[in-house]
């Protein structure tokens, strides 16, 4: 847990993690452009939330290449915790 903490120690990679949470499936060049990072950094972030488990990634192969980012379970439940997004409404 304390490396997940570590990870969340940085706003860029807080920054990408909220924008990953609001536009699930989302490109990397998309999160760069939102995000305002540059790629190579954006690249170091994502690989280290990837690597402590609040990213995932899938690498897509359709006209062109695209890698697409999503939180993970645990991402989800990370930023619920520190009340950054909603829990989601159960409709009956």
């Amino acid at each position: 847990m304390l490396k997940v903490y570590r990870a969340l120690d940085n706003d860029d990679r807080l920054n990408i993690l909220l924008t990953v949470s609001r536009e699930p499936d989302m490109a990397f060049n998309d999160i760069a452009r939102k995000t305002g990072i540059d790629r190579g950094l954006l690249a170091y972030h994502l690989g280290v939330l990837k690597k402590v488990g609040l990213v995932e990634m899938e690498y897509e192969r359709r006209s062109r290449k695209s890698t697409k980012y999503r939180l993970t379970e645990e991402g989800t439940e990370i930023l619920r915790k520190f009340k950054l997004i909603e829990k989601p409404v159960k409709l009956s």
